[in-house]
C-alpha cells in the first residue's frame, strides 16, 4: 500500500487512557541475545505522564532514560533525559527542556559538552522514549500505510532537530519468548537533508504495539541513543535474565 502523508495533522491527540504501569523488560542485541536486565515504569501525576526505563548491564554499566509528557488536550513532551554510568562514573548524559527549548549533551568519555538552543514546536517535537507514547496515540489517527511528519530532537552527539516521518506499517507478528504475538508495526524515518547525510547517518527506528486495542508497547528496535550506536531491541516479554540475580533498579522521581 502506498504511504499517504497526513501533512494536515495539527497535533497528536490522545488515544485511550494512560495510567500507572510497570514491566520487567529485556534489552537485547539485534540478534536477540540478552545484554541487559531492564525495567520500565510509568505513572501519571495530574495531567502529566512520567516514564522511566532503566537497564543494568553485567559489566556494571547502567542506563536510565526519563521523560515527562503532558497528555491533554494534545500530547506534548516537556522534558527528556538519558544517562549512562559505568559504576558511579558518568559516561554520557543528554537532557532536553522542551519548554525552554534548551538541550545539553555531555560526553565525558570524549571530554566534550554541547549546550544548544533547539527549534521545537510544542505537540509536534519529541525525543527518545517519548515517541512510544506518540505512536500509541497515532493508532487512532493513522490507518495502515499512512504516515505523518513530526520533529525529533536527536543526539549526534550534538543536539539536532530533524524532521521524521512516522508511518503505520500495519500487521507484523512478533516472535518473542517462544511465542508469536499479533502486532502492529510503526517506522520512524529521519528525513535527513542530502548535505547532512555526509556527516550524519541515522537508521530507522521501529516500534511494535500489541495488535489489538488498547494500544500497548511490545518491542522497540533502533540505536541505543546516538545514530552510530549499536542497534538494540527492547522487548516487553523477556526470554531470560542476563544474570541469575539482577540487582533491583532504583526509581527516580
Amino acid at each position: 500500500m502506498t504511504a499517504l502523508l497526513l501533512s494536515a495533522l495539527l497535533a497528536v491527540a490522545p488515544h485511550g487512557r494512560e495510567g500507572d504501569a510497570q514491566a520487567f523488560t529485556a534489552l537485547t542485541d539485534a540478534q536477540g541475545k540478552p545484554i541487559a536486565d531492564a525495567r520500565y515504569a510509568q505513572w501519571v501525576i495530574g495531567d502529566v505522564l512520567h516514564v522511566e526505563s532503566r537497564a543494568d548491564f553485567p559489566d556494571g554499566r547502567s542506563i536510565v532514560e526519563q521523560t515527562a509528557l503532558r497528555l491533554h488536550p494534545r500530547i506534548e513532551q516537556l522534558s527528556w533525559t538519558w544517562t549512562e554510568h559505568n559504576g558511579e562514573l558518568l559516561v554520557r548524559e543528554y537532557t532536553i527542556d522542551f519548554v525552554k527549548k534548551k538541550a545539553i549533551a555531555t560526553r565525558v568519555d570524549q571530554r566534550k559538552r554541547w549546550k544548544e538552543d533547539v527549534d521545537v514546536e510544542p505537540g509536534k517535537s519529541f525525543a527518545g522514549i517519548g515517541f512510544m507514547t506518540v505512536v500509541k496515540a497515532l493508532r487512532g489517527q493513522l490507518k495502515p500505510g499512512q504516515s505523518v511528519e513530526l520533529q525529533a530532537v536527536a543526539m549526534t552527539p550534538k543536539p539536532r532537530t530533524v524532521t521524521v516521518t512516522v508511518r503505520r506499517d500495519g500487521a507484523d507478528p512478533v516472535h518473542m519468548a517462544g511465542r508469536t504475538i499479533e502486532a502492529d508495526r510503526y517506522t520512524i524515518h529521519p528525513e535527513i537533508p542530502a548535505i547532512a547525510k555526509l556527516f550524519v547517518s541515522a537508521p530507522d527506528e521501529h516500534i511494535w504495539l500489541i495488535g489489538r486495542d488498547p494500544a500497548a508497547f511490545l518491542r522497540f528496535e533502533g540505536p541505543l541513543v546516538e545514530p552510530g550506536d549499536p542497534v538494540i531491541h527492547i522487548d516487553l516479554i523477556p526470554s531470560a535474565p542476563v544474570r541469575p540475580q539482577a540487582r533491583a533498579p532504583h526509581r527516580h522521581r
